[in-house]
């Protein structure tokens, strides 16, 4: 018997598998086709309004989702915003306080600069009350401590803060309270208030943790020492602000012009003077003439003499040549009253200089 090669084989499984299966495609496409029963198991939530239904569930869980993402961060920003420093309020008598608010004006923290600062703030909690209170409560507690008195009245209000006009506006709004509370507890007040941006130079946090002084004070003595290079910053920074703003007035130095950014002054500094320094300084203020009205009295005079008569004029030309040159330089020194401010003799003989025929 002959063996079947593979390819043969092949052939014969290839005849039997089509004898095995009928040809019925024409006969499957011509059945009509049986709607199928909509209560029927598998198509169990496939009808149209369960659809719909589903789309519409599906919809809202998004929406909702999306909604509790933006409340969440919403709450977030709005406790970031709340516990987050926006401005610093620095308070200088001779305690240095630091106090950080967010931008709402409430406390977030409070600092003591130097060990008066820390007696003030002993048992004392400001968390989360209003910048107001807080103020109210510091000053109080100086008062209290002795460290502000009828004599020693004066207090130095510096902002620091990250908005230039809120800023500018907190400044405003704590130097006004503090001008209102050291009425009601002394009388009366001086306050000196200014913005400062410690961030612009590294020097002034230098020389605030060196002195243990707050920022504000030592941006204050910095400018102090940039005008007037003579002055040492140990010993102004030193200084109570009382004694610093009445070494300034005593020494003829305009401290107003140090104050930093929206700098003001809220009282009279006359008042830390005594009284014959007061009237010294009221005297060299109606003597601060400028140069417009040095030249308008100058014009004034000569208008004048131009208006003088002839016999006045002769008289006074007899007058001038019947004088003694020899006997006025032989005149006793001791004839001359010498009791003068050095600075207002050095005026009056410059004016001298300008009016000797000698010098022309």
């Amino acid at each position: 018997m002959n063996s079947l090669s593979e390819q043969q084989i092949e052939e014969y499984i290839r005849r039997a598998a089509s004898a095995f299966t009928p040809r019925r495609e024409e006969e499957t496409w011509e059945k009509p086709v049986e709607k199928a029963d909509p209560d029927a198991w598998f198509l169990e939530g496939t009808s149209g309004k369960e659809i719909s239904q589903r789309k519409a569930a599906r919809f809202l869980i998004r929406w909702a989702t999306f909604a509790a993402a933006c409340f969440a961060a919403f709450i977030i920003s709005c406790f970031r915003l709340y516990i987050s420093s926006d401005a610093t309020v620095y308070l200088d008598v001779n305690p240095s306080i630091s106090v950080e608010v967010n931008r709402i004006g409430r406390v977030v923290s409070v600092s003591a600069d130097n060990d008066d600062g820390r007696i003030i703030l002993d048992n004392m909690s400001l968390i989360n009350t209003e910048i107001d209170v807080a103020m109210n409560a510091l000053l109080g507690s100086m008062v209290k401590h002795g460290y502000l008195t009828s004599a020693h009245n004066t207090l130095l209000v510096s902002v620091d803060g990250k908005s230039r006009n809120r800023t500018a506006a907190l400044q405003q709004r704590v130097t006004k309270d503090a001008d209102q509370i050291l009425k009601a507890l002394l009388v009366k007040g001086i306050i000196l208030g200014q913005t400062v941006d410690s961030d612009s130079d590294d020097d002034i946090e230098d020389l605030a943790k060196a002195f243990g002084i707050t920022p504000g004070k030592a941006a204050l003595v910095l400018r102090l020492k940039q005008d007037y290079p003579s002055l040492e910053i140990r010993d102004l920074a030193g200084m109570p602000v009382a004694d610093l703003v009445r070494y300034c007035l005593s020494s003829g130095i305009d401290i107003s012009r140090c104050l930093g950014e929206n700098g003001e002054i809220v009282g009279d500094l006359d008042d830390l003077l005594d009284p014959d320094e007061a009237d010294h300084n009221d005297l060299f203020d109606d003597y601060d003439h400028s140069d417009d009205d040095l030249a308008d009295d100058e014009y004034e005079y000569e208008d004048a003499n131009e208006h003088v008569d002839d016999d006045g004029l002769e008289r006074g030309d007899d007058y001038d040549d019947d004088l003694d040159h020899d006997d006025i330089e032989e005149r006793d020194d001791d004839d001359v009253p010498h009791e003068r401010d050095d600075d207002f003799d050095n005026a009056y003989n410059d004016d001298a200089d300008d009016d000797d025929p000698d010098n022309d």
